[in-house]
């Protein structure tokens, strides 16, 4: 069978599809490309299969820029009755996953060339979100086993893979799998690199940084850190970021900041605030960056103080090994720490007084309440 018999027999086949006149688009952000203020194209090498290398760049109406697009035209499975894909995919100047369009006319198929649905255009922008899908670690040959089956798959001999369902469109792997390697590949490194060499300025970080998604923040955060830019500029909007309940935001940010020249007293401060935090992991990068602290001053030493809680040995304890050897407290900070021996919790109690007993200064007053302690627990 020739290729114009094999074509004639897809366009029959496809006689059914009205597709959606006005175009289609799923961007989940305020961002429309067709509102742009300006836009431009650069040409790159991407070494890849598709034809159109250029990329188009979107700026808002301040002149920066905003958004990026390439225009996609590739088959998505094998075999010659498969149709070809015309679709335009958008990333953040980040190169975080935008959303996509499909021109007036379009539309996209699976098996046996069934138009997708309305839950399949929205399930395929999902996928395409998920930046660490399973996708990543499958190769074309594994998504359709050629060897196997006699019922073709986005137009291949083979079957799905039957623990893909989770990360692709129903029917619809091979091109589930295409467009998410075109999302995250070439293309995506492209426009990190354009941006970073040729559009990295101090207005669009600060605007980055501000954007309140964590992969943004993290993305510009490494970028300055990666620049000549004076970081003085980019530290408060850090320091909102350390505070974000975001663990990998929170921990880049805390990156940047002890590069960054500031305050170390101020910064203690804002790790202490940490310890507030419910999620663990955020409350050990508050304990591990004191815990590396030569010294502490008292305000933030009182800091400390304040969250210990004479039920929770486990934060009394922390707290007071990152008190020990970092911080002598004075009559009034003793007296404070002293009331946790009334505490009835015996390991709250017992931890406070080997603390206070090895203070190399201890006042008058607490050198009598430790003995009475003492005596009273037989110690």
């Amino acid at each position: 069978m020739n290729k114009g018999i094999l074509t004639c027999f897809a366009l029959l086949l496809l006689g059914g599809i009205h597709p959606d006149e006005k175009g289609r688009i799923f961007i989940d952000s305020p961002f429309r490309p067709d509102t742009a203020t300006k836009t431009s194209k650069v040409l790159i090498n991407f070494n890849d299969s598709i034809p159109d290398d250029t990329l188009t760049i979107y700026f808002s109406a301040k002149s920066q820029p905003e958004a990026f697009s390439r225009n996609i035209h590739t088959a998505v499975c094998i075999d010659s009755l498969c149709r070809l894909v015309d679709i335009t995919l958008y990333w953040e100047v980040t190169g975080k996953y935008l959303g996509y369009s499909l021109p007036p006319g379009e539309e996209l198929t699976k098996k046996e060339h069934t138009p997708f649905s309305k839950s399949d255009y929205t399930r395929l922008s999902e996928i395409l979100a998920d930046s660490s899908s399973q996708l990543g670690f499958y190769t074309p040959e594994e998504i359709h086993p050629v060897k196997q089956a006699v019922k073709k798959t986005d137009g291949i001999t083979g079957a799905t893979l039957p623990n893909l369902s989770p990360w692709i469109v129903p029917e619809a792997a091979y091109t589930s799998y295409t467009l998410w390697h075109l999302t995250y590949g070439a293309s995506r490194d492209s426009i990190i690199n354009h941006v970073k060499e040729h559009l990295l300025s101090n207005k669009l970080l600060t605007n980055i940084l501000q954007n309140k998604d964590p992969y943004n923040q993290i993305m510009a955060l490494r970028w300055v850190g990666e620049s000549n830019m004076n970081s003085n500029q980019f530290i408060e909007p850090a320091l909102t970021i350390l505070q974000s309940e975001n663990y990998q935001s929170s921990r880049q940010a805390l990156k940047f900041l002890k590069l960054s020249g500031i305050d170390q007293e101020r910064l203690q401060t804002e790790c202490v605030k940490l310890l507030e935090s419910e999620e663990f992991r955020i409350k050990n990068l508050a304990i591990e960056y004191i815990r590396e602290s030569e010294k502490l001053t008292r305000p933030v030493a009182q800091a400390l103080m304040n969250h210990i809680n004479n039920d929770n040995y486990y934060l009394v304890n922390v707290i007071l090994s990152l008190l020990e050897k970092r911080y002598n407290p004075d009559y009034e900070d003793q007296r404070k720490l002293s009331e946790l021996l009334d505490s009835k919790n015996e390991n709250v109690a017992n931890r406070v007084y080997f603390f206070l007993l090895n203070l190399p200064v201890q006042s008058p007053e607490l050198a009598k309440q430790l003995n009475r302690y003492r005596k009273k627990n037989s110690l």
